[in-house]
């Protein structure tokens, strides 16, 4: 097994604490605020510090830098690609649709982003890059689900298929990060926008096409065979081509570049 637990009730509870607890060991004790390095929103209004377990903290700021860094630390595209909007962290709550199972959120273990793009069962439009920041730090993206896909969750913790291994031996990230402060006592976070059960019904959103499309183009990278290619090598190439296609138009004329071409066909 890797650094997190098996998403099951019992590996969960064993690693994060109990949520229904309010003692020390209870997930409530173990928060920590999480400062982003870009500003960040819920439904319009700006959020101080992001709520997470202390043990899961560490891997949310390093792969929050991972992004601020990877688009250029530049605030208006993680704006326009929808990275800004935080759809939830810790929310203390049963998955819904069931009564006895908690939900990831209730771990401070999980974080939703831009849920009005990427709701149940939607096409995701988070960008490439973003889920690979995610990745790097073992999370477990919710649009790898086998069904009923969650592309807004992100949720540190394994498939519950994975074999288990002494959670004890488990080597985390140090809390001694400038980045990540102490839970002074005020909650900036809103539930999260949802987590269902495996068998209920949310209708899947729907996402305009060319949104899409500006999505995928600025996201600065395409998945081919299983790799992260980033588009902007293809944009380039093809840039060069055409203008020199055009430049050669304009120099030489079209009967020219013909006779050529004629010339090399022909011998």
């Amino acid at each position: 097994m890797g650094k997190w637990p098996r998403d099951t009730q019992a590996d969960l509870i064993k690693f994060y604490g109990d949520p229904a607890s309010k003692g020390k060991d209870g997930v409530a004790a173990q928060l920590v605020k999480v400062v982003p390095p870009f500003k960040m929103y819920y439904d319009g209004r700006p959020l101080k510090s992001l709520s997470f377990h202390k043990k899961a903290a560490p891997a949310l700021m390093a792969a929050l830098n991972d992004i601020w860094v990877r688009y250029g630390k530049d605030q208006s595209m993680i704006d326009r690609l929808g990275i800004s909007k935080c759809a939830g962290t810790y929310n203390p709550r049963k998955v819904r649709g069931s009564n006895t199972r908690w939900s990831n959120h209730a771990f401070g273990a999980a974080i939703d982003l831009n849920a009005e793009e990427n709701g149940f069962n939607a096409k995701s439009t988070i960008p490439l890059p973003v889920i690979a920041a995610f990745k790097r730090q073992g999370a477990r993206w919710g649009g790898d689900y086998k069904t009923r896909k969650d592309p807004m969750h992100f949720e540190f913790c394994e498939p519950a298929s994975v074999s288990t291994a002494a959670l004890s031996a488990v080597e985390l990230p140090s809390m001694d990060d400038g980045d990540i402060t102490p839970d002074a006592g005020m909650d900036m976070n809103p539930p999260p926008a949802h987590d269902v059960a495996p068998d209920a019904a949310i209708p899947s959103a729907k996402v305009p096409l060319l949104r899409r499309v500006w999505t995928w183009l600025t996201s600065g990278g395409v998945a081919v065979g299983g790799l992260l290619y980033d588009y902007r090598i293809v944009v380039a190439i093809v840039g060069l081509l055409v203008i020199a296609a055009v430049g050669a138009l304009w120099l030489f004329g079209r009967e020219a570049i013909r006779e050529w071409v004629s010339r090399q066909v022909n011998g």
